[in-house]
């Protein structure tokens, strides 16, 4: 069965999705076989231009889309596309901090089966009360480190270990609020509420994150220096990866949660997803969804990729949103084909901050060419962003602004392609 193909588009909706945590259980499970469909972007050209280089573009839209919640253009007050490193010494903070913190909670456990029923309950809801005040400081925490790379007061390198150390203490805390369920599920009764327990899950996975657990890999080394990209308002954050042929991307925009009662259903979570990402739902080959009245999370599978959406009850917003998607998949919207200097170079786009297809031939024989490709904006010094594979393509993420391709070939050879990438909002379709 042929693979249905992904077009990348932004759903300016005020909602976001979150992926690679657990979920809960009790929740609802899906399977499903994907639906064997054929989309291909149609095109228009727009612009040719004159010898000694031949510039053309052509924009395509598809109906078939993987939408994505983004920052509206308009609210962004940062955005920063850089390499970063591995660096041994958060790394090793990570590790010293990850074995205090699970040491703490054997310990805890240990403690709780010495103790006798009665007392064993009232230090299981005094370990929740930690719990749930651990959970505030890292909110906070996050809220602040967000506030502080907008205004330009924190470095991108100093977000990101903000956020990865983030990432790392809530999977602990979710490790010890399943210890201590398991402890409570011992009593007679039901000493914590259930409702307790999962918004307490939820809160948790909503500080962990793909990108964030990437940016983890890439300090401690177990993946390769990579370009990442952060995007932020004052209150919400992007931030996207292209690694080991995926497209990872994280929204999180938890100012836009409403109030008030909510009549949200799984029923109505599974129409929800199938209108904002319609192409990826036929594609998927399970989901499930789980959640309280106010908030709900939906896991959708698919081949060598996954989608993760936490929706708002009251507004039925996506306020979280994480992506995973494979690279061999993903249908660009438009294109610019530059001819120069014995080189034939194609850039198929997304959208500003997406992943970017580049594709280098020989303007003669048409034979695929390994080439160095560098990026460049505003008269700066341009960045190496890799080199082209065998197939003479390679994929990487587009900067917010204008930028210039600059392609180097074997000899001396060189095109240079200036793009203006389309804002998220352009791109939408069917919605």
């Amino acid at each position: 069965m042929k693979r249905l193909p992904l077009v990348i588009a932004v759903l300016l909706v005020t909602t976001v999705i979150g992926v690679g945590v657990g979920l809960p259980s009790g929740g609802v499970d899906g399977e499903r076989q994907a639906a064997s469909v054929d989309a291909q972007p149609s095109s228009q050209p727009q612009l040719s231009d004159a010898n000694p280089s031949q510039l053309s573009d052509t924009m395509g839209a598809d109906t078939n889309v993987t939408n994505t919640v983004a920052i509206p253009a308009g609210e962004i007050e940062r955005s920063d596309l850089r390499r970063q490193y591995a660096d041994l010494g958060p790394a090793a903070e990570f590790d010293t901090d990850l074995t205090t913190d699970r040491l703490a909670t054997r310990t805890i456990e240990h403690e709780l089966d010495a103790l006798a029923a009665d007392e064993r309950g009232e230090r299981i809801a005094a370990e929740l009360n930690a719990v749930e005040t651990e959970i505030d400081a890292l909110e906070t925490r996050e809220r602040t480190a967000i506030r502080e790379f907008s205004r330009e007061e924190l470095a991108p390198r100093e977000l990101l270990i903000e956020l990865a150390t983030i990432h790392l203490e809530a999977a602990t805390l979710r490790d010890r609020t399943d210890m201590l369920e398991s402890q409570a599920s011992t009593l007679d009764g039901e000493p914590i509420s259930t409702s307790r327990l999962q918004r307490m899950e939820y809160d948790l996975q909503m500080l962990e994150g793909p990108l964030r657990a990437h940016v983890v890999s890439v300090l401690r080394a177990e993946r390769p220096a990579d370009r990442i990209l952060i995007e932020t308002s004052d209150t919400s954050i992007t931030m996207a990866a292209i690694d080991n042929e995926q497209y990872i991307r994280e929204v999180n925009r938890k100012p836009l949660r409403g109030t008030g009662d909510s009549q949200l259903t799984p029923e109505r979570i599974e129409e929800l997803t199938t209108e904002r990402y319609p192409t990826l739902w036929e594609q998927s080959t399970s989901w499930s969804t789980d959640g309280l009245e106010s908030v709900f999370v939906m896991s959708v599978s698919f081949d060598q990729g996954e989608l993760r959406t936490f929706t708002d009850g009251p507004t039925e917003r996506t306020f979280i949103e994480h992506q995973r998607l494979p690279l061999d998949d993903v249908i660009t919207g438009s294109e610019t084909t530059k001819v120069q200097d014995g080189l034939n170079v194609t850039v198929e786009q997304t959208y500003a901050g997406g992943p970017l297809r580049l594709t280098v031939t020989d303007a003669e024989t048409g034979e695929p060419l390994e080439a160095t490709v560098t990026v460049g904006q505003d008269g700066q010094e341009s960045q190496t962003v890799g080199t082209t594979n065998a197939d003479g393509a390679l994929w990487t993420l587009s900067p917010r602004a204008s930028f210039t391709v600059t392609v180097l070939g074997e000899d001396t050879s060189a095109a240079f392609v200036d793009i203006t990438p389309p804002a998220p909002e352009t791109v939408t379709s069917g919605q």
